[in-house]
Order: C-alpha cells, then sequence, then structure tokens
C-alpha cells in the first residue's frame, strides 16, 4: 500500500486553516448569519421600490365636523381630497423636514406618499353640526356602525366594500371656537374615531383638520398665508467643501459624521467576531485534549498559523457581506460621493493590521487557560483598550488632527480602528507622512503581537492548572 505524502511545512498550515474555516464558515449558524441575512437585505432593498409601490388603503366612511362657525369643514374636505402628488416634491420634501425640526409627530402618511407618488382612493362624506350637544348621539352612532355587520358581498368584492361602508359614521372632530380665534392661545381640537380605525387615516383626518384650522386663524388674521409661509421658512446654507485643487462638493455633515463610523464598527465587529471563535475553539481544544492530538501532526506554530489564517477568511467573508450591504445602501440613497475607492483599500489594509492584532491576543490568552471565565480576566485589560475608539469616535471624527486623534493613532492595537476613523472623516487633510507612518506602525506592531504570542502559545498549549500571572505570561514571551 503507498504510503501518503507527508505535507510540507505550509502544507500543514493550510490544513489547520481549512479544518478551522470548515468548523466554522461551513455550519449553518455561520450561513443563516453572515450570508444568508445579509443576502436578503440586499434582496429586500432591490425589491422595496416594488413594496412601496403598492396601493394604500382607501379612506371610506363619513366624517362629522361639530364647529359653530362652519368653516373648517370645506377646508378640511379641499386638503384631504387634495391629490397625493399635487404640488412641487421639493417644496413637499422641504415641509416634512420643517415638521420634523419643530418636534411634532412625523408625517409618515404624507412621506410614503412621497415615495410613491400615490394618488389613494379617498372617499368621505362630510356632515357639519353646529350644536355640541349632538357629541353624544354621534359617538353613539360611530359605535353602532362598528357592530352593524357588513354584508357578505362585501368581503370579496372591493367595490362593494367601499359601497358598504360609505355612510358610516368614523370619525367625530369637535372644533371650539376658541381654536379659530387668532388671538387664542388655545388650538387644541378633539377627534373621536372608531377603535379599528387605521392609524393612517388618523394622521390624514387630524393633518387635515390642523391646517384648516390653521387656514381659518391665518384668514381671520388678515395676512396672506403664502407670504407668511415665505417669511417665516428659515433659510438653508448650500455648503460646499472646497478641495485644495479648486473642487467643490456638496457638503453632507450627517452622512459625514456616520460614514466614518460605520466604517470603524464594521472593522470592529468582523474582527472580533472571528477573534472570539479562535478564542473559544482554542480553549475548548485545549480542556478536552483535543490540542494534543493536533499537535502529534502540526508544530505550535503551524498550529498557531492555521488558525490564525483559517478565522481570517472567516472574518473576510463577515467583512465582506456587511461591507457591501452597507455599500449598496449608499449606493441606494446615491450617496455614493461618500465612499471614495481608496476608503475601501485602507479598509481592507487596516482590516489586516487589526485582525492580526486582535487574533495574535486571542491566542495567546487562548491558549495560556483553560475556561473562558480566565480569560475574559487576561484580556480584560486589553478588551477595555480597544473600547475607546468606539466611546470618542465623535471628538475623533471631529478633530481628526487633534492630539487625542493623532496620539491614539499610534497606540497599539488601537491603530487601525483609529486610522480608518481619521482616514474617512474627510473633514480636514490628514498629513500623509501620518497616513504612512500610521500603517508601517501598526503593521510593525501587528508582526510584534505576532511573535508574542506565537512564544506564549508554543508553552501555553500543553499547560494545564492554574492560569498563568502576567508575570509567566512575559517570561513565556521573551525568556527562551
Amino acid at each position: 500500500m503507498r504510503e501518503r505524502p507527508t505535507p510540507s511545512y505550509f502544507g500543514k498550515i493550510a490544513r489547520v486553516a481549512w479544518r478551522e474555516f470548515r468548523y466554522t464558515a461551513l455550519t449553518k449558524g455561520f450561513i443563516i448569519g453572515a450570508v444568508a441575512v445579509p443576502a436578503a437585505m440586499f434582496a429586500l432593498m432591490w425589491a422595496m421600490p416594488l413594496l412601496l409601490s403598492e396601493k394604500s388603503p382607501p379612506l371610506v366612511g363619513a366624517v362629522a365636523v361639530i364647529d359653530a362657525s362652519g368653516a373648517i369643514l370645506p377646508r378640511a374636505r379641499e386638503i384631504i381630497e387634495r391629490p397625493a402628488d399635487a404640488g412641487d416634491p421639493e417644496k413637499r420634501i422641504e415641509d416634512l423636514a420643517a415638521e420634523l425640526e419643530r418636534g411634532g409627530m412625523p408625517p409618515l402618511d404624507a412621506a410614503t406618499a412621497l415615495a410613491r407618488e400615490e394618488r389613494q382612493f379617498v372617499r368621505v362624506d362630510w356632515r357639519t353640526e353646529t350644536d355640541a350637544q349632538s357629541l353624544d348621539a354621534l359617538k353613539a352612532e360611530i359605535a353602532r356602525a362598528q357592530r352593524e355587520p357588513l354584508p357578505p358581498e362585501a368581503e370579496k368584492d372591493e367595490a362593494a366594500r367601499i359601497e358598504a361602508l360609505s355612510g358610516r359614521l368614523v370619525a367625530v372632530a369637535v372644533i371650539p371656537p376658541a381654536a379659530l380665534d387668532p388671538a387664542s392661545e388655545d388650538r387644541a381640537f378633539d377627534l373621536y374615531v372608531q377603535s379599528g380605525f387605521s392609524p393612517k387615516h388618523v394622521r390624514q383626518l387630524s393633518r387635515a383638520l390642523r391646517d384648516a384650522v390653521e387656514d381659518e386663524r391665518i384668514a381671520r388674521s388678515g395676512l396672506d398665508k403664502t407670504a407668511l409661509a415665505r417669511l417665516t421658512r428659515q433659510p438653508e446654507p448650500r455648503t460646499m467643501r472646497v478641495s485644495a485643487e479648486g473642487n467643490e462638493a456638496k457638503e453632507q455633515a450627517e452622512l459625514r459624521m456616520i460614514v466614518p463610523f460605520a466604517f470603524m464598527l464594521l472593522l470592529w465587529l468582523s474582527v472580533f467576531t472571528s477573534a472570539n471563535y479562535l478564542l473559544t475553539t482554542t480553549i475548548e481544544e485545549k480542556s478536552n485534549k483535543v490540542m494534543e492530538v493536533l499537535l502529534a501532526a502540526a508544530s505550535p506554530m503551524q498550529l498557531l498559523a492555521g488558525k490564525i489564517a483559517g478565522y481570517a477568511t472567516v472574518s473576510l467573508i463577515m467583512l465582506v457581506m456587511y461591507g457591501g450591504l452597507g455599500i449598496a445602501g449608499l449606493a441606494a440613497m446615491s450617496q455614493l460621493g461618500l465612499v471614495p475607492t481608496h476608503h475601501i483599500v485602507y479598509l481592507a489594509v487596516f482590516f489586516v493590521m487589526a485582525y492580526v492584532m486582535v487574533s495574535a491576543l486571542m491566542a495567546a490568552v487562548g491558549s495560556a487557560v483553560s475556561d473562558l471565565r480566565e480569560a475574559q480576566s487576561l484580556s480584560g485589560p486589553a478588551m477595555m483598550l480597544l473600547l475607546v475608539p468606539l466611546i470618542l469616535w465623535a471628538p475623533i471624527i471631529d478633530n481628526p488632527n487633534g492630539p487625542l486623534a493623532s496620539i491614539s493613532s499610534f497606540v497599539p492595537p488601537l491603530t487601525p480602528f483609529v486610522m480608518i476613523l481619521r482616514l474617512t472623516a474627510q473633514t480636514e487633510e490628514i498629513p500623509a507622512w501620518q497616513t504612512a507612518l500610521g500603517i508601517a506602525w501598526g503593521f510593525a506592531c501587528a508582526f510584534a503581537m505576532l511573535w508574542l504570542a506565537a512564544r506564549i502559545f508554543r508553552v501555553g498549549v500543553l499547560m494545564q492548572g492554574k492560569p498563568p500571572t502576567p508575570r509567566e505570561l512575559l517570561r513565556w514571551a521573551f525568556v527562551k
């Protein structure tokens, strides 16, 4: 029988790497979490326009307005029956933004209609009442309309359903005289609706009545509504960033804060997820004596290199899937200008740096202990240090050349996380020498940490019993 050829040095590393990748990435949990979920989100992102194009449910029924002046009903009817796509879209966007800035409830139905550019079917029978004493009778009519069953054909045919619902009282609005007085501070009114009335239709009626009351107050004051809206609309600066070459680009402050944080968070999560796999599997294999079997076929250095290489591919898959999802989201929002190509290159460079640093730390800790509780006590200080970019991301982005950002860029293992924040912030140019020095220094520190981890790994992987002290770890690392 022919003997199998003995694998080469790097062949053994490749076999260990494939083993770690297979038992981590080729599992149902990982495929669902790291591949299927982003793929489903990709599909949902591209299907969103189709979902938004669905027709809104019709607004059908009778609405009674108790108003002694009789002025609100015709105004409310005109507003609610106005086509959803009427008017200037840019003006409507400004109105939506202005309402959000006032701190009120976002007009979700108006925003949805703006996205869909639809004409909603509206069939409202308006009834005017001038006597406030009729409120109790109207509320009783609302309750009675809900108890009355629909005819059988209404359950199958939409037209029959609309016909059956027409005329049934669904809402009552009570407009007090004080709400229409321009000098009054009280502008509240009461709205009673059926218990099963759609929240969207509640917002539609509320907005129509609110706008009608506002229009009537302005009309009674003798002011011109158009002129008043033009005078009270706050001016918005058109901020442009001018580069050293003289090129101009429109400023988008919120996204320029979010995008660098997204880069850093993506890097942080992808690195720590796979590094945590490395930590837990190393501890499990050591405590279950599997490590001794593996060491019979490969040296400690080959085993460490294979584990790091195997989990690097796991981390790379997560980075590509979730990073691609983020970039696709920016593309869907037509904001690709915020992610230049060289930022993707920086992400790849600092991913390698961050992964080597963190995986070296996790491998060293995992080889030195026998359970996760002991690992937490050893890795705790380093983990607290690695939380600094998550805590201080805002001041780093705001001043990427400040003392805090500049100093923390050269403190391992913070270097890759802080540098990606600084380089993607785009609020001011990072000196080229700092970028080059940060990359060179970061990789030097990463490979120094890897060398120290290898020396700890070769001793700790065969040690049993009480976990080592920090002094013993240093002796393993530096004493032959």
